[in-house]
């Protein structure tokens, strides 16, 4: 009694029919060195992960290309609930990236936009809260600059402004200034 071929793959040449169908080698990815893009993001509660057009779609309206800001933020948000990192028992570390999401921002955006997109819409100001938060290592963190809503002439200047922008060099790497991280809170 003999066994169909495999639809896909490659008949294993030592295969012996006595123990089962015979075994075979999965194809592989047809491209060397690369893999395929993670999955893209979904809203979570973050407005301003996607682009909703005057359609009411989302993405660009068909036929449009987008210009992009030339001066751009590398800002990775805390998503640790409502315990703030600074007050976390547990290590947060920077590669585990179940903990903060990574957002690419234009610096010409203001704060109040920026705490806007990531979901800060209490109705009342005072309640969304975005805290700049540092590393002092080994998974430990503290409070920088505080942002509420309220605060009018915080909420008008940019992400430039602060200096978080790239031309500053606050990418992170060796010899440059640190990442941005953010902590937000609309309670």
């Amino acid at each position: 009694m003999g066994y169909a071929p495999p639809p896909y793959g490659y008949p294993d040449p030592f295969s012996n029919a006595s123990y089962g169908p015979p075994g075979f080698v999965a194809p592989q990815y047809h491209f060397p060195g690369t893999y395929p893009a993670p999955p893209s993001a979904d809203k979570s509660g973050i407005p301003g992960v996607n682009v909703q057009n005057h359609f009411g779609g989302i993405g660009l309206p068909p036929g449009y290309n987008y210009l992009f800001p030339t001066s751009h933020c590398l800002v990775h948000v805390f998503v640790t609930g409502s315990t703030p990192p600074w007050q976390a028992n547990s290590p947060l570390y920077t590669h585990d990236a179940v903990n903060h999401r990574k957002f690419f921002i234009p610096a010409s955006m203001t704060v109040k936009e920026m705490m806007q997109q990531l979901g800060c819409s209490n109705e009342d100001a005072d309640k969304n809260v975005m805290t700049e938060v540092q590393e002092v290592g080994n998974g430990k963190w503290t409070k920088g600059m505080v942002f509420k809503g309220g605060n009018k002439d915080r909420m008008k200047m940019t992400l430039k402004d602060l200096g978080w922008d790239t031309g500053r060099r606050r990418t992170g790497l060796p010899g440059q200034g640190p990442l941005i991280w953010v902590y937000i809170t609309g309670d």
